[in-house]
């Protein structure tokens, strides 16, 4: 049941990363590098190239807007054809893209890059830290000190900003059912309380903890990365209850 649970909450995610048929852009920063760009959203600079029809990497200006491909998160029934075929891309595309050697054994749960297509439409991206703030109670227990954000959207929770390497702790007992990478959000720690409530912290550059690792309220579970949306560093922190989300300035502490 809770492996259902995260896997439906990471289903939640992927539109996040997949924000556009405009595709995701990333504006080049001084001293950045496509390849630095390329290791950070975990596709190949040769790829980047192509989508930004760029010859020379080397004479990109800084404010370049670098477009970042889509991504499709593999469920079951999908074929490599079904999928070229949602996104409107040839299937050679897809596979080159994806350096696929075998696809007749793609595995549910493989993120696939989805080459640049002139004609797909996505949904607009949000911008997760335009929205409104509340007032929070000084004693109140956050992973986080830092400011704080509604998010809105398909994902209802918080976005907390901070410094890279900041320490993020954990809001309450439980056990961690994941840890690990997703891409996009760093690192991700999914926590379950005694109660049911299941904590996501996404954002992490480092995690401290490991699946089957019971942690108590305020204990340290990561160190806050970079959100690659965004282009700063910010914690994303959701609960859920039963599959449906609850508000974390009400949610459970302790």
């Amino acid at each position: 049941m809770v492996r259902a649970i995260i896997f439906t909450l990471l289903l939640f995610l992927l539109p996040l990363i997949n924000t556009h048929g405009d595709d995701f852009t990333y504006t080049l920063k001084k001293g950045e590098t496509l390849y630095a760009i390329s290791r950070r959203f975990n596709v190949s600079l040769e790829l980047l190239l192509t989508e930004n029809k760029i010859k020379d990497p080397s004479r990109v200006p800084v404010g370049t807007e670098i477009k970042i491909p889509s991504m499709h998160l593999v469920s079951k029934g999908d074929t490599l054809y079904s999928i070229a075929k949602k996104y409107n891309v040839s299937l050679d595309d897809l596979i080159k893209s994806n350096e696929i050697n075998d696809y007749t054994r793609m595995r549910v749960g493989t993120l696939l890059i989805i080459p640049h297509s002139e004609t797909e439409h996505f949904d607009k991206p949000r911008d997760p830290v335009a929205a409104n703030k509340r007032i929070e109670q000084s004693d109140t227990l956050w992973p986080h000190p830092g400011p704080k954000e509604e998010f809105k959207g398909k994902l209802k929770g918080v976005v907390i900003s901070g410094r890279i390497g900041d320490r993020i702790f954990s809001i309450s007992s439980g056990s961690v059912v994941w840890a690990g990478p997703y891409r996009g959000f760093g690192r991700v720690v999914f926590i379950e309380s005694p109660g049911g409530y299941i904590y996501v912290y996404a954002g992490n550059e480092k995690t401290l903890v490991s699946v089957g690792d019971t942690v108590q309220p305020g204990k340290e579970i990561g160190r806050l990365g970079m959100n690659v949306h965004a282009g700063t560093p910010q914690l994303l922190f959701l609960v859920y209850q039963h599959g449906k989300p609850v508000d974390p300035w009400q949610a459970p502490r302790g």
